[in-house]
């Protein structure tokens, strides 16, 4: 194995792009059923399975637990039923909190630059609870607390020491994600975006998990020395 590569392994790479494409065709196609739903939970799938195998300890606990909510959230954002959409907000925030903790772990004291950026990140925060105050009353408690929780992650992601700012990217990807689909859910019609949000979260979970295998691996591999 070769944890410092910015790439999965070819195996798990292929598997995850071509699921991830036919599931963006299915929805394009505006094609619905149970096997789209199986298909949309293969790549992040994959993803678990490489976790599972490759990983060790306190990181691997983690990581299951983030992409295993982040399968459920797959799951059941593509089932119909408008109810279900809470169940799954709940699954992802479930697996942000997973990240959360294993980033924090590792967080270093941010420097200067780390201070603006979070702090940029703070304020980001609160115009996207203003921007959606007027949603559900119902459901702005919980998209509040999910957008708190994401906006954690991604300082967290910031924090890790690692040569490069891909895991950070990563979160950053994940957030583009989750503003595409409220704007679209909540606010207004986005031309194509399903696709574009969906895009976004596929890109945004192998990053993570491509960044995360080199940081984790690479410490458990020292420990072990």
């Amino acid at each position: 194995m070769h944890p410092n590569k910015k790439t999965l392994p070819a195996g798990y790479t292929l598997v995850f792009t071509a699921a991830a494409v036919v599931f963006m065709v299915l929805l394009a196609m505006e094609i619905t059923g149970p096997f789209r739903t199986i298909v949309k939970a293969i790549p992040v799938s994959t993803l678990l399975v490489l976790v599972i195998y490759q990983m060790r300890g306190f990181a691997r606990i983690c990581l299951a637990g983030a992409l295993l909510g982040s399968v459920c959230g797959d799951v059941l954002l593509d089932l119909p039923g408008q109810n279900l959409f809470i169940f799954g907000l709940a699954a992802f925030l479930a697996g942000h909190i997973f990240y959360t903790l294993l980033f924090f772990r590792s967080a270093a004291r941010p420097e200067d630059t780390e201070k603006a950026v979070i702090a940029g990140l703070i304020i980001f925060a609160g115009v996207l609870m203003w921007l959606f105050s007027g949603i559900a009353p119902e459901l702005y408690g919980p998209v509040v607390a999910y957008i708190a929780v994401i906006v954690i992650m991604s300082i967290g992601a910031l924090l890790v020491p690692a040569p490069d700012r891909l895991l950070f990217w990563g979160a950053l990807v994940f957030i583009a994600s989750d503003l595409v689909l409220a704007v679209n859910k909540f606010l207004i019609t986005i031309p194509a975006g399903r696709l574009i949000n969906i895009t976004l979260y596929f890109l945004a979970q192998y990053l993570i998990i491509a960044a995360a295998r080199g940081i984790w691996t690479k410490k458990s591999a020292l420990l072990q020395v």
